[in-house]
Formats: C-alpha cells, sequence, structure tokens
C-alpha cells in the first residue's frame, strides 16, 4: 500500500481530499445528524477524516522523512526541452515547467550524470540559460531567471477565506496557480495560505461539485486576506429530475426522461406551453394544426400515435400533464374551443420533465399510456435572498404567406373555359351506348336525357335563364378584381407581462407571480387574453413538520370567428371561415357599399367566451426520523367556461333573434397520502421506497339553453318575460315552435389507486426499480373491482375505475428497470478516460388509459325523440348504447433499452434508446350483425397498436468557458407505426392490419387516358353499354381524365377502390437547438423538423374546376392535359362531372418533409456595475422572432397545420403567425 501511495503527487491526493469532502459536505446536506452533534462539529469530524486520508495518500517526503531520489543518465546533443523531458520520466513527473519557455532555448547539450539529486540534474540542464530551478516541496519548478536573483529566494504568501453562496466556509477547496503545479488545500473554516514563486499570476479554486473560479493576484496583495465566493456547479448528472412523487438525478435515473428548463424557453412569448416543446425532446412530437390565440388543436405525441381518435376527449394521442405533482385537465373545451393548457403561464414554470417510457410512467397507471408530462412552476428557495423579478413585452405578428389568387378578368376568362366543357352523356339509341354530345343540337335534342356540352349555354325547352355572373361583366357589382385574403388576415399583436417575486429563510419559501397575457389574432375577430395568479408557500412551524400550499387563478377571455348558435359547437381544432377562400374576386370588396351593408348585419352579431380556472393544493408532510416521510394532500382543479351567442333578427330568415347562453363546469378533486423512506447504507446501498393511496373525484357539468324572439336587437340576453311560444311559416303551413329550449347534464367519475416504487443502488454502479399501480374505477360495471452504478427500480400500482365492465373494475400496472453505470467500474475508469460518464439502461413496463365518457359499459339511456300522451319517454341509445360488462382498459406494454453516454470531460453527450410499445384492448364502436336487438353497434376492445422506435440525443459543448459558451443538440426519432389486429383479425374502421395508423386512402391510377378505346366497355342486363364509370353512367371516363384501376373488378369506380397511400403521421420528427452566450450576449435557436408525412394539398386542385373556390394558384404555374401523350399535373380542364376525376387521387397524395426555423432569441445583460447602480441586480433586453422560416416540398402553404388524423388540406385551419418580439427583464 505504501509503494502505491508514493506514486501520488500532491495534486492527485488534493483531488481525491476533495472527493472525500464533497461527499462528506453532500451527506450533511441530506440527513440531520443527531442532536448531540452541531453544524460546526460535523464539519470538524468531515475534515478530521479527510486530514486523516491525506496523510496516509501523502509520499512521507512532504513530511520531510524521505531521502532525496537519485537518477542517472547519460545525453548527446539534445535540446534543453528534450533533456527536461528525460529527467521528468527518471523523476516520476516532478518537475513543473512551460515548455514555450523551454523552447526559446535553441542550443543542445550532452550530459553524462550518474547518482545525483533530480534539482541538481535539472540545475546542470538549466546553466547557461535564462532558466532557474526552484524546489517546491516534491515539485521542481522551471521559472523564468530573475537578474541576480537566487533561484531560491524567499517567495511571499497569498491567504484568505473561501466560502459558498450561502457564506458558509468550504473545507477542502484545492488552490493552485494557473500554468504552475504548486497549490494547497482550505482547512474546515475555510482558510488557506500558499508561498508563490512569483510576483503575479493567478490562482484557481476548484471544488467538486462548484464551479472553478481565477482570482488574480500580484505582491500587492501579500498583506491582504482574500474572500473567495465560489457558486455551485450542478452537472446535468447531478441536476435534480422531477419524477412521479418524488426527485432523482440522470446518474441514478433507470427511465427515459428528457428535461426542459426555464431558461430554454424564455423571452417567446405563448398562451400555450406545449407548443413551446416542439423539437426539444427527441420522441416528443408537436404538431400545431391551429395557430389560433388560446385555442386546440396542438397534438403532443410521445413515441407514437396511439389512439383510434373514437373519442373528442382524447384525440391525437395526447399524454397526461402534471403540474406540481396534481394531473391536470389539458382538453380543448367544446363550449368556448379554449384549450385548457391556456391556463398554465410558461413564465411560471421552473422546468418540464417528459416521461416517455413504462418505467418512469407506470405508477401514474390508468391514464399514462400516452406518456406523461410533468411540470414544476417557480418557488421559493431555502435561505435565498428576496429577489423581485419583472418582464414585459410586445410582439408584432403577420401571417407569413397569402395564398397567390388570379383575381378580376384572369378569373372570369379562366371560369368561362372551364364552363365550355360540361359533359354529360346519354344514351346513343344507335349503338345503344352512353356517348357525350357534340355540339348545341345534340345537347338540344336530348335534353330529357340529361345530355349537356357546355355549362355557359345550355340550351333547353322553355329555358329563360339570363346566364351566370361569369357572363354579367357589364354590371358593376360583378366586375371587379377583389383579393379577400388581405382583407381578413390582418396584423396582430402581444402584450405579455408578468412580476414575480421569490424568497425564503430557514423555516419558511414563498413565491408569488402576476401575469398578464392578450393576444389579437392575424384573423380579423380573433383573439385571447388571460390575467393569472400564482402562488407557493412553504413552512416548517416545527422541527420535522413541514406544510405546502400552492395556488393558481386564471380569468381568461377569448374571441372567435367559427362560433355559431349551436349549443357546444367549438372545434377542438379551430378553423377559420371560409369567406377568403369561397368569395370570388368578381364581387366587390372592402369599402364599397354590399360590403359595408353585410359588415354592418355581422356586427350586430355578439359572442362572449370566458373561462376561470381555480387549481389549489395543500399538503402536510411529517419526517418521523431521518429518511422516513408521511405525507397527506389534497388537490382541487376547478375550471367554469360560459359561452353568450346572440343573433339579431335581420340575421334570421324568420326575423327573430336568438339569445344563447351555457355553462360547463369540470372538477378535479384529489387525495393522496404517501409514505417515502430515502436511506444510504454503509456508503454502498442506497435505499428509496415510496407506497401510496389515492382517491380522484371528477364531474362534470353542463347547462345550456337559447330564446328567442327579444323585443329589441339591444337585448342580447334572456331575461324573464321573453314569449315561450311562436309560430313559423314555411311552403304556406304555418306551425306553432318553441322560443326557449334549455338542457343540462351532469356526470361524474371516481378512480381509486394504490401504487408503489422500490429503487435499489448498489456502490453507485448497479441500478434497480420496481413499480407497481392497482386502478380502479367507478364507471365499470362492479364486480372485481380493483451516483449510482447499478439501478433497480420497481413500481407498484393498483388502480380502480368506476367506468369499467363487471370484471374488470381494477387494474394492475407494474414495471421493473435496471441500470448499469459502466463507467465506474476500473476496467472503464483506469483505461477510457475519455468516457466521462456510461450507463446502459433496460426497462419494462405496463400502463393503461381509461375512456372519457364515463358510462359505456353501464349502457346509455336517451330522452326519448318523441312523447307519450305529453309525457317524456326513455329509450336505449340505439346507435351505440348497448352496455358491455366485459368492457376494459387500454392497456399498454412497452420495452425500453437505452444508453447515456458522456465523452471527453462532459462535453459530449450522447442519449440513445430503442422502444417497443404494445397497446391493446383498444376501445372502438363495432358494428353488431343483423337488428335483432335494435341495436346498431357496441362499445368494445377490439383493436391493437404497435410503436417502435430510435430516439437519438447529441449534445456538444463547441466552446464552455465563463466569457464564451456555445452549446448545440441535435435529436430526432424513427418511429414505426403499425396497426395489429383487430376484434374478427380483418381491417376495419379505416385501418389495415400492418399499416401505420391515420391512413390516407385514395382511387389507384395509371397515368391519364390517351384514347377512348383504352377503357374497358361493361354491360348491364338492358344491353346498354357503357365505358369505365362510377355510379353515375353518363359521366364515364373519357380522353384527358385519369386513367382509373378498377382494384375490385366490378366494373365501377368508387370507394370500395381506394388504395392505401401513405400514413399523415411523421416517420422521423426531431429538432436542432443552439445556445450560444458571449460576454453580455446570448442567443438561443430552435430549429424543428419533420419527416415522412403523407398531406392532399385537396384545395390545389379542386379550385381550377370548382366555382366555389376562389381561384387560388397562378395559372403560370401549372399544366393542364391537352393531348395524348402529355404529362401534366392535372387532367384535362371541365366543369366539375358527376366522378372522380377531379377529386384527389394517388397521384396527388405527396409525402412531405419539412424544417422550419421555430424560435430565434438574442438578447443582451447589461453590466451589473452598471444596472447595480440603480438598484438593479439584472437588465436585459431581447428580441426573438418565431415561425421566421420553412424549408419545405410541400405544394400548399403550411404543412404543420394540416390535420394530422386526415392529412386532408383545405386551407381553412387558423394559419401559423409570425412574430417578432421586443422584450425587457429586470430583477431586484
Amino acid at each position: 500500500m505504501w509503494k502505491i501511495s508514493r506514486s501520488f503527487n500532491f495534486l492527485e491526493n488534493q483531488e481525491i481530499i476533495n472527493l472525500m469532502f464533497y461527499k462528506s459536505m453532500e451527506k450533511n446536506r441530506k440527513m440531520e445528524r443527531s442532536k448531540k452533534f452541531s453544524a460546526s462539529c460535523r464539519k470538524l469530524f468531515a475534515v478530521g477524516v479527510g486530514m486523516l486520508i491525506w496523510m496516509l495518500l501523502t509520499p512521507p517526503d512532504v513530511f520531510g522523512q524521505q531521502k532525496a531520489k537519485l537518477i542517472s543518465l547519460k545525453l548527446d546533443k539534445v535540446t534543453v526541452l528534450e533533456a527536461v523531458k528525460e529527467i521528468n520520466r527518471l523523476s516520476g513527473n516532478s518537475i513543473s515547467y512551460k515548455r514555450e519557455e523551454l523552447e526559446k532555448e535553441i542550443g543542445q547539450i550532452s550530459l553524462d550524470l550518474k547518482d545525483v539529486q533530480v534539482v541538481k540534474a535539472v540545475e546542470t540542464v538549466l546553466q547557461g540559460t535564462r532558466l532557474a530551478a526552484i524546489t517546491q516541496g516534491e515539485i521542481i519548478l522551471i521559472v523564468p531567471r530573475k537578474g541576480d536573483v537566487d533561484s531560491n529566494r524567499k517567495s511571499f504568501r497569498v491567504k484568505g477565506f473561501v466560502y459558498d453562496t450561502q457564506k458558509q466556509p468550504l473545507p477542502g477547496v484545492t488552490v493552485k496557480v494557473v500554468g504552475v503545479a504548486v497549490g494547497t488545500a482550505t482547512n474546515e473554516k475555510g482558510w488557506f495560505a500558499i508561498d508563490l514563486p512569483m510576483q503575479k499570476g493567478a490562482l484557481e479554486f476548484s471544488f467538486v461539485g462548484f464551479k472553478k473560479k481565477v482570482v488574480e493576484f500580484s505582491e500587492k496583495m501579500a498583506k491582504d486576506s482574500l474572500r473567495v465566493v465560489m457558486e455551485e456547479d450542478v452537472q446535468s448528472l447531478d441536476e435534480t429530475i422531477v419524477v412521479a412523487y418524488g426527485n432523482t438525478t440522470r446518474r441514478k435515473s433507470t427511465g427515459a426522461i428528457s428535461v426542459v428548463k426555464a431558461e430554454e424557453l424564455r423571452g417567446i412569448p405563448a398562451a400555450n406551453v406545449a407548443a413551446l416543446l416542439q423539437g426539444r425532446v427527441a420522441g416528443m412530437d408537436v404538431t400545431q394544426m391551429s395557430g389560433a390565440p388560446g385555442g386546440g388543436g396542438t397534438a403532443v405525441t410521445i413515441r407514437g400515435y396511439n389512439s383510434l381518435d373514437v373519442e373528442q376527449g382524447r384525440r391525437f394521442s395526447d399524454p397526461l400533464w402534471v403540474v406540481d405533482g396534481v394531473p391536470m385537465n389539458s382538453f380543448s373545451s367544446p363550449i368556448t374551443g379554449t384549450n385548457l393548457l391556456a391556463d398554465l403561464n410558461p413564465d411560471m414554470i421552473e422546468s418540464i420533465q417528459v416521461l416517455k417510457d413504462a418505467s418512469s410512467a407506470a405508477i401514474y397507471g390508468s391514464r399514462a399510456a400516452n406518456g406523461v408530462i410533468l411540470v414544476t412552476t417557480k418557488k421559493g428557495k431555502k435561505n435565498q435572498d428576496a429577489t423581485f423579478t419583472a418582464n414585459v413585452s410586445y410582439t408584432w405578428s403577420m401571417l407569413p404567406e397569402l395564398p397567390t389568387v388570379t383575381t378580376g378578368r384572369g378569373e372570369r376568362l379562366h371560369r368561362l373555359r372551364v364552363g365550355r366543357d360540361y359533359f354529360r352523356a346519354y344514351v346513343d339509341p344507335e349503338t345503344n351506348r352512353y356517348k357525350y354530345p357534340t355540339s348545341l343540337r345534340e345537347q338540344y335534342d336530348y335534353y330529357g336525357q340529361g345530355a349537356a356540352i357546355d355549362a355557359n349555354f345550355i340550351v333547353r325547352p322553355y329555358d329563360t335563364n339570363n346566364g351566370s355572373m361569369l357572363q354579367d361583366s357589364l354590371n358593376p357589382f360583378y366586375n371587379n378584381s377583389t383579393n379577400y385574403f388581405p382583407i381578413y388576415y390582418v396584423k396582430g399583436k402581444v402584450m405579455n407581462a408578468n412580476i414575480q417575486a421569490y424568497g425564503g429563510s430557514e423555516k419558511m419559501t414563498y413565491g408569488i407571480g402576476l401575469g398578464y397575457y392578450d393576444e389579437k389574432g392575424i384573423f380579423r375577430g380573433t383573439g385571447f387574453n388571460r390575467v393569472d395568479l400564482n402562488s407557493s408557500m412553504n413552512v416548517k412551524p416545527v422541527n420535522r413538520l413541514e406544510v405546502d400550499l400552492r395556488l393558481n387563478a386564471s380569468l381568461s377571455n377569448r374571441d372567435r370567428t367559427s362560433g355559431d348558435g349551436r349549443l357546444q359547437s367549438a372545434s377542438p381544432v379551430e378553423t377559420v371561415p371560409g369567406d377568403p377562400q369561397k368569395l370570388s374576386s368578381l364581387l366587390p370588396g372592402e369599402g364599397s357599399i354590399p360590403w359595408n351593408s353585410v359588415l354592418e348585419s355581422l356586427q350586430g352579431t355578439k359572442e362572449k367566451n370566458r373561462g376561470v380556472r381555480l387549481r389549489t393544493s395543500f399538503r402536510l408532510g411529517y419526517e418521523p426520523i431521518d429518511g422516513l416521510n408521511i405525507s397527506t394532500s389534497l388537490s382541487v382543479d376547478y375550471s367554469i367556461d360560459r359561452r353568450n351567442y346572440f343573433q339579431p333578427s335581420y340575421m334570421s330568415s324568420d326575423n327573430y333573434s336568438m339569445s344563447m347562453g351555457e355553462t360547463g363546469i369540470n372538477l378535479m378533486v384529489l387525495n393522496e397520502n404517501l409514505l417515502s423512506y430515502n436511506r444510504t447504507f454503509k456508503e454502498e446501498h442506497s435505499l428509496d421506497f415510496v407506497a401510496g393511496f389515492s382517491y380522484q373525484y371528477d364531474q362534470t357539468e353542463y347547462n345550456g339553453g337559447s330564446a328567442q324572439n327579444s323585443p329589441s336587437d339591444k337585448i342580447y340576453y334572456a331575461p324573464s318575460g321573453m314569449p315561450d311560444l311562436g309560430t313559423q311559416t314555411s311552403y304556406g303551413t304555418t306551425k306553432v315552435i318553441a322560443f326557449q329550449h334549455y338542457q343540462s347534464d351532469m356526470q361524474e367519475k371516481t378512480l381509486l389507486s394504490y401504487f408503489a416504487r422500490l429503487e435499489y443502488g448498489f456502490r453507485s454502479k448497479y441500478l434497480v426499480s420496481f413499480s407497481l399501480r392497482r386502478d380502479g374505477s367507478s364507471t365499470f360495471e362492479e364486480d372485481n373491482s380493483w451516483k449510482s452504478r447499478y439501478t433497480v427500480t420497481g413500481n407498484l400500482r393498483f388502480d380502480g375505475s368506476s367506468r369499467f365492465g363487471k370484471n374488470n373494475r381494477w387494474g394492475s400496472f407494474p414495471s421493473v428497470a435496471a441500470g448499469w453505470t459502466f463507467s465506474e467500474e476500473p476496467f472503464v475508469r483506469d483505461n477510457l478516460g475519455w468516457i466521462s460518464f456510461g450507463k446502459i439502461r433496460a426497462s419494462w413496463g405496463r400502463s393503461g388509459m381509461h375512456f372519457s365518457q364515463n358510462y359505456l359499459a353501464l349502457g346509455v339511456m336517451n330522452v326519448g325523440a318523441t312523447s307519450y300522451r305529453g309525457q317524456a319517454t326513455i329509450e336505449p341509445k340505439w346507435t351505440n348504447g348497448l352496455y358491455n360488462r366485459n368492457l376494459s382498459w387500454e392497456e399498454t406494454d412497452q420495452y425500453d433499452f437505452g444508453l447515456d453516454l458522456d465523452l471527453f470531460n462532459y462535453r459530449l453527450g450522447v442519449t440513445l434508446d430503442y422502444y417497443y410499445r404494445y397497446t391493446d384492448k383498444l376501445l372502438a364502436s363495432i358494428r353488431l350483425p343483423g337488428f335483432h336487438n335494435g341495436y346498431m353497434a357496441q362499445w368494445r376492445n377490439a383493436g391493437a397498436i404497435s410503436n417502435e422506435g430510435i430516439e437519438l440525443m447529441v449534445k456538444y459543448d463547441i466552446f464552455n468557458r465563463q466569457d464564451l459558451y456555445w452549446k448545440i443538440s441535435v435529436n430526432g426519432a424513427r418511429n414505426w407505426n403499425r396497426f395489429e389486429k383487430s376484434y374478427d383479425g380483418k381491417d376495419f374502421s379505416g385501418n389495415i392490419i400492418g399499416k401505420p395508423l391515420n391512413g390516407i386512402y385514395a382511387l389507384k391510377t395509371d397515368g391519364f387516358i390517351g384514347e377512348q378505346d383504352e377503357m374497358k366497355v361493361f354491360y348491364n342486363q338492358m344491353g346498354v353499354s357503357n365505358y369505365l364509370s362510377g355510379f353515375f353512367k353518363n359521366a364515364f371516363y373519357k380522353p384527358g381524365d385519369h386513367k382509373f384501376i378498377d382494384v375490385n373488378g366490378d366494373g365501377e369506380i368508387n370507394a370500395d377502390d381506394r388504395v392505401y397511400c401513405g400514413s399523415t403521421l411523421p416517420t422521423i420528427s426531431g429538432g436542432i437547438v443552439n445556445e450560444f452566450r458571449w460576454k453580455n450576449f446570448d442567443l438561443n435557436m430552435l430549429m424543428a423538423y419533420s419527416l415522412g408525412r403523407h398531406i392532399v394539398n385537396y384545395v390545389a386542385k379542386k379550385v381550377w374546376t370548382d366555382g366555389q373556390y376562389a381561384l387560388m394558384g397562378d395559372l403560370n404555374d401549372v399544366s393542364f392535359w391537352e393531348k395524348p401523350g402529355d404529362h401534366p399535373d392535372y387532367p384535362k380542364l371541365e366543369a366539375a362531372r358527376l366522378n372522380a376525376n377531379w377529386d384527389y387521387v394517388d397521384r396527388d397524395v405527396e409525402k412531405v418533409n419539412y424544417l422550419r426555423l421555430k424560435t430565434l432569441t438574442m438578447g443582451y445583460s447589461f453590466p451589473k456595475k452598471w444596472s447595480r447602480k440603480a438598484g438593479i441586480d439584472e437588465l436585459r433586453v431581447f428580441v426573438s422572432g418565431e415561425n421566421l422560416f420553412t424549408w419545405t416540398n410541400y405544394s400548399g402553404l403550411d404543412p404543420e397545420t394540416v390535420d394530422i388524423t386526415t392529412g386532408i388540406d383545405y386551407t381553412l385551419n387558423y394559419p401559423l403567425a409570425r412574430k417578432y418580439t421586443l422584450g425587457l427583464t429586470l430583477k431586484f
């Protein structure tokens, strides 16, 4: 042992001492010692242990007990540098020098020395040079010679104290001279003293877990004592990661967890936090299908699409959102269309953790099949000085690109050209075959069979039609050139302001925040505003008792354009009215008399959408002994949405006004009781155990009604006294109608859960985890209710739900995971020093998903459509209300194998995961055979989906200095989605076994028809023949049309001939993030990409022949079939016929890729020496941009806004705005 320790020099010993001090400090911070020992005693004990180890590891000659080492060497004609390097090798690396100084000595020397001291050998080499040798303990320093000063002259001393940010002394800090191997360490009081062989230079202070600090020194400082403050430097490995019911670190975690910090999101105003996560997490695809302020339409998909979209309440395979430990409702309100995530202020968020595998998410049981997103809001910290932060920003937004529109005379000529070919066939009496007319006379003769050739001039007997507006060019009402898109789309603006205050003492921490967000949309009449109040308080009134209280309250208002007089009519994906797309440019535009008249009428329609949200939680925790914590909590999530709609009388054909009001309430009450135990035994075995019971109650309530025939169009509501009955006349018939209508509903459900998790680690290398949860639901019929190296994690959860069938009320959701930190193994640590950290993870787990509808398993009854003798009746819901006692949870099994790597002193980080997820018992409405029981369909567990994929995240610190920092991270995920099986082994509901979900199906084609004889002829029983056609035989396919393939061979082209053309889901998605800081400047850039989506640009084809659309396109950029041999973009131009020629076909399905510069933020922080003169601790200005550029091969405007469930682009989804923001942040 002694022989080994002799090979350690002073600095190597000091690193070991630092590590021992650090571990000792960590242990002191995590566990309270017995009352018999004070804090100072514990520090003395730690220092004593460290000093003892240092004495054992330090070679005896440091204490003046070892005889000087003798060496022998013979060198011939070598440089000074080569000689010193050889002596250094023979002496065991005891010489410290600067290479560039030795390289300046260009002469050559020869030596022949035997049994001489190392210092004498060095002095011999340096004779006649500018350099001298100085001994410092074991180390020999080679420094420039100062005139006649003796090389062994007395050095001067620098001394001082080292503290942390809490002003506590730091023992064991390494203090060394930059560029020279001279150093010391601080004692238990943080004191250090060091003799320096030079008049000026720099000292470097380093300690495990703290940022290195460099302090310059000079001889003038010899009489003063330094005061050095070091800041903690928590590496990503040891940063706290919030997990279900606890915390962990990346070093100890066995699950696939991604973390997004608040710093990455700052400077980007957004109503919905989900939109800010796009491109930041490998394996999580975020698609914004609508840019409506405060609206829904943002699909968050973790590790592949996992839903059949059969329920409105859980579309798009959305994950579970948990805010500060409490599940949060995140659907879009069917009343106001507001996404409930918009009630969460992104500026109040501290961090976001995405739990992707079953090991990390299974403890949430029956709600975790689609992954879990944990949101942690900001709060005060213990012993934190009070801080006050204010930030404000103003944003200008605009539509990135307006569609190209052909207007005026160009539209008129094109529409007339299309109308000239308007074909309807008739049966030729000579050939007994369908034939298209070739002249107006032929059209006239066979008018009775519907023959047609020219839509602009349809000659019929007794026809007095004066033609269309296309032919009325002399009428000024139809002689305009109006582009309606710039009229409807305007410049928007966003005002975002927040103030926050945080602080804490030994016994209490607090946080208070107030936010204001106001957005005016880029489409006229749209907007969203929110005021939110956030507060948190943690108090320790007595020893070992902790009380925690959190409160979030928000008030929001929303303006939308798609509202109408129907109840619960809000769409989950906000669209815009079709006016800009549907209005012809020949009509008069803004400022004209007709326009102003219509506008005045529309302005009489009033709508208000308001929401109030209250989320609060109270937690009481008690620690009877060290490491054991018992807690109970009560949380409430209450939201109320109100909508009032008024339509004036002149907007109704009956001349009756209408006032409508509706209210929706969602209430969630959660009680959780936890027992947790965390302890380390003999510094080798770590144990973390959590067990608990939870009870969740959910209630939804709805009230809605309307009244008609207000005495004035200025009365927007329905006060008492409004008439009950009225009359309605239609086609000469008058009937009595009700003027007042009302409906209400209330549903409730409960979820009972037992859960447990066990994590074990051995020697910071081996990690194992096990968990289980059992859930019980009230909606099922009653019966069977109910630094670590190696890590083991276990979760156990039992959930009971009220929603499921008699035999399936309880569900069990286990998981197991293991990890091996191989970088802590000696064979890696000693031989592969470039591996800073390496861990292999493996996990399996089962999670579930319950239904958003409460009573599917119990059978559903409705109020009858007709009354009996004036009395209301009740009847089954014949469509799909048949009860099913076997209805069960959807179950998801997931396997995950992961690799975490940090290389080259943590500069390069790689995270690689392979996963396989299989979801069985998917809910679907299955059509019943026959009609013997009256029911058409029944809800069943009828299908299975799999998602298999690879995720990769690569991070690289290009520069990591205090004044220059640049990190780039690239993430991506490849997912294979498959529909695996159905209840009867056959394809159903548009899903093909073995193919991805959300497929696009289109008719198959083989180019264009060149000659009529290329098409088959078919005969009916009457002997009448026709060429290949659809249902309407008088619209058979002819030259210039698509050459359709009759897939099923029935002689008719219809929906049964459609083939699978690809999935709307991306195959690869990810992002590229750049973080750059130089001095006081900072830059953050995010690029998001999506590859492999299939989309149909539906409108791009329809506009050319369908007159109900504006002519959105440039005729110079497209081509149409004209003659055989052409290879055009589209078929021959003609008015729409009664067939599929101008619907989308297989060649219209595009495989779309895009790369988008999603956000770019640049900021400047003013020097603190300036801002502090004004009493400001931090002053930062910033500018940011959003949706700045998009590179894509898509022919439409924006591929991201296309619905991921259909893939059809109708250009009606609310577009994503391009935004420019200017902001200011103040911190006191």
